[in-house]
């Protein structure tokens, strides 16, 4: 599944990362940091302002606290997006999905855990399933098995490259790249029966 020895000088898509701050954005878990506005103030609280930050001539970002996993991640965006041009990527971020361990209930039957293993062509009358990709036992990933969670997904400046290269730990085969690829797209895009139903298989097709 894996090569030998990774590419240290990109990224590719389904490259594993590890160490990854993942955050959990629940509304109220979530602390926005302020500064106080003086030294002195009236009252049981001081009155403050929130720290704010300019990213991209956007000067709305603001400092906060919340929930964070350190995780290994499985990069997402697309090769191309992510090839350096003069020591720099071109994108502003690049996305990454979880990796989770294998949920038990999933773990605990072994026609489930079976088919999760396949990581069956979703393009099949039996897609397995659509929303993960199985990543097999590995010593770089704690010598267990795990599953990439397209559901699970977040981003990361492109600003920390190089820096980002000292957290890729492996790299996929070129067939199992292109697996992931297909999975990764047939879950993010698949129609529902109600768009299918209406014929919006092919929605740039004129009406008759």
């Amino acid at each position: 599944m894996f090569v030998e020895a990774p590419d240290q000088q990109t990224l590719r898509q389904g490259d594993v990362l590890a160490g990854i701050p993942f955050p959990l954005l629940r509304s109220e878990d979530l602390a926005i940091v302020s500064r106080r506005t003086s030294e002195t103030y009236d009252g049981a609280t001081p009155g403050v302002t929130p720290i704010t930050h300019v990213r991209r001539d956007d000067p709305h970002w603001l400092t906060v606290q919340l929930p964070a996993r350190l995780s290994f991640c499985a990069v997402i965006s697309q090769c191309c997006d992510l090839e350096p041009r003069h020591g720099k990527i071109l994108m502003p971020t690049l996305a990454v999905a979880r990796l989770i361990p294998i949920p038990l209930q999933l773990a605990a039957d072994a026609q489930r855990l079976a088919s999760l293993r396949e990581n069956k062509d979703p393009r099949n009358p039996d897609p397995g399933y659509l929303n993960f990709f199985y990543l097999s036992r590995h010593e770089r990933l704690d010598d267990r098995e795990w599953v990439v969670d397209f559901n699970q997904l977040a981003c990361i400046p492109c600003s920390e490259y190089p820096a980002i290269m000292l957290k890729k730990i492996l790299q996929m085969e070129d067939r199992w790249r292109v697996k992931f690829k297909i999975k990764l797209a047939i879950s993010l895009t698949r129609l529902t029966k109600e768009e299918r139903d209406a014929g919006l298989e092919n929605p740039w097709a004129v009406a008759q």
